[in-house]
């Protein structure tokens, strides 16, 4: 039995779905972070399925090129409830009329977890961005067994998720599989909300960040609600332990920190986000605004029948204030002194000492900045050396 080093290991639970024998299964470490661990070694027959669905360990080289967009939902309702422009609704909404099932990640009480849907009433469950990591397991299977049954599948996730997932597929027909994957800066430590958790006070996660005053291409502001145990709802802002530490690098997972999954071309259909710098499509903003980046042409098999509005943009302008789309690599942060220091404070509920940790008006906060300013220019290079090509 070989998986990924904890390092590299990204968490997406293809392995685990794979064993039949139960010897793996998904725990969530001291760190809040989701790990794989053995807990039947002796059930082992050394099969290698885990193995050779681990994305880690069978890269798959992706070339050829794509193309960006600048997209919205033009169904009032669907762009409404969504985080920015309403596309993964959009799409997803083709898909359940053809009578199909879509897959997305749900927030259950305090946790994330990946859900199935077939009915468009549902919809809303997976509408809207989640900044907390979710739990794949029985997903996988749950996708092949609806594949053979020769139902159309929409699969939303992060690109190591679709990366295991069709790592754990095979050769299995996938004709009818789409596969979305979203712009994605990393995940962070649970640690925080498993506080909050622990505090007593709440029943559970509202949503990690809304538009009700709208959308901005510059200068939006994340915002936390939280469900108390009453059922009113708990703005919690910008301003505390869950989104300090998402905002912040020094916390992410360690694959997140040096993501294999980043890039202009990718192994998902299209990948879709915020679109942040736009100031062209300014009428739009307050309503949100979308990036879709197509990676071929069967996806807009979709996409020309979905309620959307598509307008090709360069990308200069889709990466100038998105560099996630190409660039999560800060392998430096995995040694940094203040990393283990605000884990550890997190762990005994010291949110003072874990705050300092990342907090840009300290001392170990502006040696991160320093870190980050160096690395941006690294990105900054790498960037200008290819966007020339992308360009023409």
């Amino acid at each position: 039995m070989k998986i990924a080093a904890e390092k590299d290991c990204t968490g997406c639970m293809a392995c685990v779905d794979a064993c039949r024998h139960g010897v793996l299964r998904v725990e969530v470490d001291d760190n809040g972070y989701y790990v794989i661990n053995t807990v039947n070694a002796s059930a082992c027959v050394e099969c290698g399925l885990c193995t050779r669905v681990c994305p880690i360990l069978n890269p798959h080289k992706q070339d050829g090129m794509s193309t960006p967009y600048a997209a919205w939902n033009t169904q009032a309702e669907q762009r409404k409830l969504s985080a920015s422009g309403g596309i993964f609704a959009a799409i997803a909404s083709v898909v359940l009329q053809r009578g199909g099932v879509v897959y997305g990640a749900a927030i259950e009480g305090f946790d994330v977890r990946h859900r199935r849907i077939t009915d468009s009433r549902d919809l809303h469950l997976l509408q809207g961005s989640k900044y907390q990591h979710s739990d794949m397991t029985g997903v996988h299977e749950q996708v092949r067994q609806d594949l053979r049954q020769g139902l159309y599948v929409l699969f939303s996730g992060l690109g190591c998720q679709v990366a295991g997932l069709l790592s754990f597929l095979g050769k299995i027909d996938k004709s009818r599989l789409y596969t979305v994957d979203t712009i994605c800066g990393g995940l962070s430590t649970m640690l925080p909300m498993q506080l909050l958790r622990q505090s007593g006070k709440y029943g559970g996660i509202r949503s990690f960040r809304y538009k009700e005053n709208g959308w901005q291409s510059t200068g939006f502001k994340y915002s936390l609600k939280m469900v108390r145990n009453d059922g009113s709802i708990d703005n919690l802002g910008l301003d505390n332990l869950v989104l300090n530490t998402f905002s912040s690098k020094l916390l992410k997972r360690s694959s997140c920190l040096d993501c294999q999954f980043t890039g202009f071309h990718r192994e998902s259909d299209c990948t879709i986000g915020d679109f942040w710098g736009d100031s062209r499509f300014k009428q739009q903003h307050a309503q949100g605004l979308s990036i879709v980046i197509i990676h071929n042409c069967r996806i807009m098999q979709l996409i020309e029948v979905a309620n959307m509005e598509l307008q090709p943009i360069t990308w200069t302008e889709a990466v100038a204030s998105n560099k996630n789309i190409y660039w999560t690599h800060y392998p430096a942060i995995r040694h940094f002194l203040s990393r283990e220091i605000a884990l550890k404070a997190m762990r005994r509920n010291d949110v003072t000492t874990a705050t300092k940790q990342m907090a840009t008006n300290t001392f170990p906060g502006l040696l991160l900045r320093i870190y980050l300013k160096i690395n941006n220019i690294q990105c900054r290079l790498y960037f200008q050396n290819i966007i020339q090509k992308l360009d023409k």
